[in-house]
């Protein structure tokens, strides 16, 4: 059971440190979540069958790592009932900082009895600073390494100067989605479905979706009177290309897709063309690489 115990453990810190450092919206990401989980709720249950005999065991220093080390399991099984929401951040960095912490020390001990950094009661409390030390450079290189890179690889930035005309907006006259600003990596469409699912939203976030169903961004498309009425003027005068302009903030769904290459009137009764700018567009413009497109547009500075 010890054994167990040691593998959970091992387990847990070795997860925890993946989460923490690459917060990605991926299916390994989310499989860890799950693999953490398992693993906290195992190594809680084992520790109740072993904790009487290692704390028989323990020196003083070990003692304290595996009292924060309960603490951290019982702030862990707390945080599977609550979840974590931004009003629980304070549970979850306690369960971090306590887990950190106890491993730390309890580590330390485990190197002393293998004949490392020996030499008494000093020695000790040496080794277990050197090991705190040691876990909290890790921990700090593991936050830099979830902000400043991932921030970086993710912001959206506009031109530091203005074009000088039209065809030097986006990828020029000969970009899809021309004179509209927006681009994707490799000009590729995105599936109009995919901009089309904000009520998938609605069951987590009931407020912000009945807010946004009477908003300015849900009527931007073609369920607005005043746009429709104005594109449908605008290509039946000048024709269908230079309403795209238009499209690069108005029309995700339908420009994205490559739907807005068509006449208006043929899909503006769509589910694309009434899906205004959902919760799907606002994620993609923020941070989300959509088949490795990363979507800039003129919707961005109007949005956000």
């Amino acid at each position: 059971m010890r054994r167990l115990t040691r593998i959970l453990l091992a387990a847990l810190f070795l997860s925890a440190a993946y989460l923490f450092a690459w917060p990605t919206a991926t299916v390994p990401y989310f499989a860890t979540v799950i693999l953490h989980l398992i693993a906290g709720v195992l190594f809680l249950c084992a520790l109740i069958f072993v904790f009487g005999a290692i704390w028989r065991e323990a020196t003083p220093i070990s003692r304290i790592g595996w009292i924060l080390l309960v603490l951290g399991a019982i702030t862990g099984a707390v945080l599977i009932y609550t979840g974590t929401p931004h009003s629980k951040w304070n549970l979850l960095y306690t369960h971090i900082g306590a887990c950190l912490a106890g491993g730390s020390l309890v580590l330390s001990e485990w190197i002393g009895k293998r004949g490392y950094l020996r030499g008494g009661a000093l020695a000790g409390v040496l080794r277990a600073a050197l090991v705190l030390a040691i876990a909290g450079g890790v921990a700090a290189g593991a936050y830099w390494l979830r902000t400043v890179p991932w921030e970086r690889a993710n912001r959206i930035e506009n031109p530091p100067i203005a074009p000088e005309n039209m065809n030097d907006e986006g990828d020029g006259p000969g970009g899809p989605f021309f004179p509209s600003s927006a681009q994707t990596a490799g000009a590729e469409h995105i599936p109009a479905s995919y901009f089309t699912e904000s009520d998938s939203c609605q069951r987590c976030h009931a407020d912000i979706y009945n807010e946004w169903q009477g908003s300015a961004h849900h009527f931007s498309s073609f369920n607005n009177a005043w746009y429709r009425k104005s594109i449908e003027y605008m290509q039946d005068t000048v024709g269908i290309k230079p309403s795209k302009w238009c499209a690069g903030c108005h029309d995700p769904a339908l420009l994205y897709s490559g739907m807005f290459d068509r006449p208006i009137r043929e899909v503006e009764d769509t589910p694309a063309g009434q899906a205004g700018l959902g919760c799907l567009i606002s994620n993609t413009l923020r941070c989300i690489d959509w088949r490795r497109a990363k979507i800039l547009g003129c919707a961005v500075s109007t949005i956000f």
